[in-house]
């Protein structure tokens, strides 16, 4: 063989390993990673027309692993919801899906489809092998025959039906193409008449090289790499079944389309290395997904909407991988398998947690019927400010409780609602009735204001704790005042009546006994009387508390300073203290005594 024609058959070779690793690697593409399985039965079917059916097959292949995945991400929740159904989850048993049935049916007929697509491919071979075998019987005949006027016009007509004949067996191409070399180059070699006609089927021969040659050059806009790939074989398998150039040129046209060739191999190959850098980046960007979907599992929730928001976290997770190409072929299925690992423990100690949690949800539903029979029996009460609290109180225990059965749920939250809606409805009428006074009583209690006004600013002071009493029941029968006038009011009445009650109160301690009485008896009296009552003893009690901590704290501080310098007068400032505070708190208890007494 010479050394073209050995250059040769190197590069073509080359070319072909290429193609077949850009099919092989393009078969590993995760290139349906985005697609829901809706979509992924759609693309499917489509495949069942497309022409290339080993492709297809291939493409169909890399749907059901997708179309796998998903179902699997979609499992631990099929699980959740038959435990919630009151199931045992040993006896779960996936529902049927319609969309996985149909993928089978597709995977069914395309196993079909390529069966019969390899059984045509190979006798298609064998025939295109019997039919080249033929052709160069032919021109053997013409190499060993005499040549005449028609020889070559004869030759090219078998070169014709050379180039347009395809695929043959593998084992065969090498021997055939050798064979067909051989004995075109022979044929030419003893051609020794009609140069004319010899040298112009060299000059088409060339013609068509050179037009090999600027297709080549096209390739390197193509941007299909598999479209480049097969189309530069294709371009050296018409290079190889073209005729001979003059001698002279021969090696100058072979370099030339070497060059563009080699050109077009290095482009190849440049954008093979930066999808490999792309892979590897996409990689360390899935290497980092894992590690985070690892660090979320690494301590697991403790409750329902812990064990939630960790779930969104992981689907965010997973939308981000989603998101991301592919990685290097060889580490393809490990990055996924550890990705899907951290998932798959996640949702597997979920379930187990929900399971324990299913345990108690009837538990959480008695205490929940206990609510709603506490609230039915409030509904009812006219103590409309009192019942309100408690009904808030029973809301908020009732936010406490954990979930109850799922079929449950919707139920007796209707009872517990119902009894507020009722409470509220009442109360919201009783409100509009007493705004509706409202007018009258602000005008009243204005009325008394001006006159403790008068009674407050008068130089002489003849008013009674009688007095006093009379104009705070008038001020307690003047009517009902709401919001920030009831307040107003009120500071207002208070600032006046307090002053006067107190000046009463420093009377004698007959008289102020009196005058507590008096003055419990009218709180008594007033509406509402018991909760003011229970105010006043309780600032009474504040008091005292606060006074029986003084005493104790000045105790210690004695004891602190009997060692001193100055301790006699010290001591007695101390003593005087206690003295005044005892008699304090001993007026005090009484009025304490007197309040409990009309209570």
């Amino acid at each position: 063989m010479n050394p073209i024609a050995e250059n040769y058959n190197e590069q073509l070779n080359e070319v072909e390993q290429l193609i077949n690793l850009h099919d092989e690697e393009t078969s590993k593409k995760d290139l349906y990673s985005k697609l829901s399985k809706e979509e992924i039965i759609t693309e499917a079917e489509s495949l069942i027309q497309t022409a290339d059916v080993k492709t297809a097959f291939n493409n169909l292949n890399t749907l059901k692993e997708q179309f796998d995945r998903i179902s699997s991400s979609e499992k631990p929740a099929l699980i959740k919801q038959w435990i919630e159904d009151g199931n045992d989850v040993k006896d779960f048993v996936p529902p049927q899906d319609s969309l996985k049935v149909r993928l089978l049916e597709i995977f069914n007929e395309f196993k079909k489809l390529r069966e019969e697509e390899k059984k045509r491919a190979e006798e298609e071979k064998l025939a295109n092998l019997r039919q080249k075998q033929n052709i160069l019987e032919k021109i053997k005949s013409l190499v060993d025959n005499e040549e005449t006027e028609n020889s070559l016009k004869h030759l090219r007509e078998l070169m014709r039906e050379w180039r347009e004949i395809r695929s043959v067996p593998k084992e065969f191409q090498e021997e055939l193409s050798s064979q067909f070399k051989v004995l075109v180059d022979k044929f030419y070699d003893n051609l020794s008449i009609f140069n004319e006609l010899k040298d112009l089927d060299r000059e088409k021969n060339l013609e068509i090289k050179i037009e090999l040659i600027k297709r080549v050059e096209a390739l390197k806009d193509e941007k299909n790499i598999r479209k480049v790939l097969v189309s530069l074989n294709k371009h050296h398998e018409d290079w190889r079944n073209t005729g001979p150039v003059r001698k002279e040129i021969s090696e100058e046209i072979w370099n030339r389309f070497k060059l563009v060739s080699n050109e077009i191999v290095e482009s190849v190959r440049a954008y093979r290395a930066a999808q490999d850098e792309k892979r590897k980046n996409n990689l360390e960007k899935k290497l980092l997904l894992i590690e985070k979907s690892e660090a979320l599992i690494a301590v697991l929730p403790t409750n329902g909407k812990e064990w939630q928001s960790v779930a969104q976290e992981l689907d965010i997770l997973f939308e981000e991988w989603k998101k991301i190409g592919p990685v290097p072929s060889d580490k393809n299925e490990e990055v996924w398998d550890r990705f899907q690992n951290a998932r798959n423990t996640f949702f597997s100690e979920r379930k187990q947690f929900f399971k324990g949690l299913n345990a108690h949800k009837q538990a959480n539903l008695d205490q929940k019927i206990k609510l709603c029979e506490r609230a039915e029996q409030l509904k009812d009460s006219n103590e409309f400010n009192n019942t309100s609290a408690a009904l808030l109180a029973l809301q908020e225990e009732w936010k406490k409780i954990g979930p109850v059965p799922e079929e449950q749920n919707e139920k007796i939250w209707k009872r517990f609602r119902a009894s507020f809606d009722i409470f509220f409805e009442r109360k919201k009428v009783w409100m509009d009735e007493r705004k509706q006074n409202e007018s009258g009583a602000v005008i009243a209690k204005e009325e008394i204001l001006k006159e403790l006004e008068a009674l407050a600013t008068a130089e002489t002071k003849t008013h009674t704790f009688n007095d006093l009493k009379a104009i705070q029941q008038r001020w307690n029968q003047s009517g009902f005042v709401s919001g920030k006038k009831f307040h107003s009011l009120n500071n207002r009445y208070q600032k006046l009546i307090d002053p006067m009650f107190q000046a009463l109160r420093e009377m004698n301690n007959a008289e102020r006994e009196k005058s507590v009485r008096n003055y419990v008896s009218g709180l008594s009296d007033s509406p509402d009387g018991k909760n003011k009552l229970m105010g006043e003893e309780r600032k009474l009690r504040d008091t005292i508390n606060k006074i029986q901590d003084e005493l104790a704290t000045i105790e210690n501080n004695k004891g602190f300073f009997s060692n001193s310098k100055n301790a006699g007068a010290v001591l007695k400032q101390f003593d005087d203290k206690v003295k005044k505070l005892n008699e304090q708190l001993d007026r005090l208890k009484k009025e304490l005594a007197i309040i409990r007494q009309a209570k």
